[in-house]
């Protein structure tokens, strides 16, 4: 409710244009005394007030106001002035501050801004002539572009100390575990100068040299070259966009022998993503085999971990399956556990994207597909989906189970169950599934009852 001053005749109201103005309104005292010479002050007979009534400042002295706060208040004691107010047609009030109230504001006179003299526009006679304008442009730009460069040779400089860090961690642990003997190390050393150069895509397209090494690459080597682009993330093309390059004649392989030679089928074989593997060898072969592929027949008896076969091949020759098993077993115990977790990490999930996507080793997509994960309904995969998110999150890596001895439902008992326990336990949980994976896997590839010929 507006406010408005009791004085006659006075039209000051309590809005923020009388702010503006300096003006305040102050109530009557409470004090019945003083209460009442304010009354009389006011000099309008039989004027009742209350505690809403107010006066403004302007029916004041100055001297009566204490302005040392944030509120303007009157000093204790004080009375109004003669708050009689002449109507219009009468002589004004001659008070100092009525008087200052209709005194007319000064005006100045507006300042005339001199005019700037006009820049003159730089000649563009010359191709080195830009403008203020353009040279800004161009140094923000060129301040971007450093930037951006800097950022990627700090990301290659990370990725360089990384994978420096993880070879140094496997060649320690091969040379605390025996496990690197002088052909290991010779073959190493063979590998040392390896052209890392046509590993890194520079531009958006790949150059020749780096499409004819990506397929030589992925044909001696499918499982390794795999694991190079799945596991290391190395930029590498997928296998379908080999298999594009070679079939118009963008890429073919170097394989030191006249190109006549190859045979179309091999080649569309090796680019299907399956290593040509002899099944149901004998153990006199496996242990005659040469070094390169025994790596490539036996790289994936653990999901792709060549590493695991390229350390057991020196032990050959093996007296019979279980000798073979046996090898593989003791080299997974003897790794630190920095080192059975990246064997784990190594495996997908379970049901995951990498089986919607078919991008699945040919041992993995089979054993999923033996207890029907290939086909899913949209309630069971989201059901799996969720189980894989919650056991990755509290373990590090994946669930592992042997599917081939399992099934769907057991399966999803075991998530349930084995989420709950510690990282030690079911790190060794994990670890013995990974084994009972191997020795089927090597069993598919060797004779049961095979032995060495005497």
């Amino acid at each position: 409710m507006p406010h408005t001053c009791s004085s006659l005749n006075c039209t000051n109201r309590f809005t923020p244009e009388t702010r503006t103005r300096g003006i305040t309104f102050h109530r009557f005292p409470k004090d019945r005394v003083m209460r009442r010479k304010w009354e009389k002050a006011v000099r309008r007979g039989g004027f009742p007030s209350n505690r809403s009534t107010m006066l403004c400042s302007e029916h004041f002295r100055p001297e009566d106001f204490d302005r040392t706060g944030q509120t303007v208040r009157l000093r204790a004691g004080t009375v109004p002035v003669c708050c009689f107010k002449t109507p219009d047609n009468k002589a004004p009030r001659m008070s100092q501050t009525s008087q200052k109230a209709r005194e007319p504001l000064p005006v100045e006179p507006p300042k005339v801004e001199p005019t700037p003299a006009p820049i003159p526009e730089p000649t563009v006679d010359h191709a080195y002539a830009s403008t203020p304008n353009d040279l800004r442009i161009k140094l923000s730009e060129a301040l971007a572009r450093v930037d951006s460069l800097e950022r990627e040779k700090r990301n290659a400089r990370d990725r360089e100390r990384r994978v420096r860090n993880t070879v140094s961690c496997l060649l320690e642990d091969l040379e605390v575990k025996k496990i690197l003997n002088d052909e290991l190390k010779e073959r190493l050393d063979i590998y040392s100068d390896l052209p890392v150069h046509l590993l890194s895509k520079q531009s958006h397209q790949y150059t020749k040299e780096q499409k004819d090494f990506a397929v030589t690459l992925h044909f001696h080597g499918p499982k390794a070259y795999n694991y190079l682009r799945e596991s290391l993330h190395i930029n590498l093309p997928h296998p379908h966009t080999l298999q594009k390059w070679v079939s118009s004649g963008q890429a073919k392989p170097d394989l030191n022998q006249p190109t006549a030679s190859l045979k179309e089928d091999a080649s569309a074989k090796y680019l299907g993503g399956q290593a040509a593997v002899n099944e149901n060898m004998e153990l006199s072969q496996v242990n005659a085999l040469p070094y390169e592929e025994f790596v490539n027949i036996f790289g994936n008896v653990v999901e792709k971990c060549p590493m695991v076969a390229a350390a057991v091949s020196s032990q050959r020759p093996f007296a019979d399956v279980d000798a073979l098993e046996a090898a593989i077993c003791d080299f997974i115990d003897a790794l630190s556990n920095s080192g059975k977790e990246g064997i784990l990490r190594c495996h997908p999930d379970l049901a995951g994207r990498d089986l919607q996507a078919g991008t699945l080793t040919r041992e993995s997509m089979s054993e999923q597909a033996n207890v029907g994960f290939n086909t899913l309904g949209i309630e069971d995969a989201y059901t799996m989906s969720c189980l894989n998110e919650e056991y990755k999150e509290r373990f590090g890596f994946p669930f592992i189970i042997c599917t081939r001895m399992s099934d769907k439902a057991r399966i999803l008992q075991e998530m349930r169950n084995r989420v709950t326990k510690g990282l030690t336990e079911e790190r060794e949980l994990a670890i013995e599934e990974v084994k009972k994976i191997c020795r089927l896997r090597v069993r598919d590839l060797v004779h049961a009852d095979a032995a060495a010929q005497v």
